[in-house]
């Protein structure tokens, strides 16, 4: 075998390796949420909020403010949710997209929905 026989089988080697790991497939691990913890607003909630919601909300005047210092309050007293309510909680109605779904960029991961559902039926705390 020639130095450049050599040299073109080795990119080509090189070069399919490179190609064939970067197909791999990323395995999304939802988080497991225990039946009887507590969900925390603070710890929880309000991160979910931080990440997917204040982008917009302290923009929009109709909508309630879910920057950190002021969502809980916006949520309560807007009457966005109701406390151990889902059918009556305008939040969740509103990421299960009815009648249109918050985000507007797409709906949240279902662990996350989970948890906000979990958090109005345990009474919408503020802890």
């Amino acid at each position: 075998m020639t130095k450049k026989n050599y040299v073109l089988r080795t990119l080509v080697v090189l070069s399919s390796t490179l190609i064939i790991s970067g197909c791999y497939y990323d395995e999304v691990v939802e988080e497991i949420i225990l039946e009887d913890t507590i969900v925390s607003f603070s710890a929880e909630i309000q991160p979910i909020f931080n990440t997917n919601c204040t982008s917009c909300h302290p923009l929009i005047v109709a909508a309630p403010n879910l920057t950190e210092d002021k969502s809980y309050d916006a949520i309560l007293m807007g009457n966005y949710i109701v406390s151990k309510d889902l059918e009556a909680s305008i939040l969740y109605q509103r990421l299960l997209g009815q009648p249109t779904i918050m985000p507007p960029s797409g709906s949240l991961p279902k662990n996350k929905i989970e948890l906000i559902k979990r958090w109005i039926e345990q009474g919408a705390l503020n802890n």
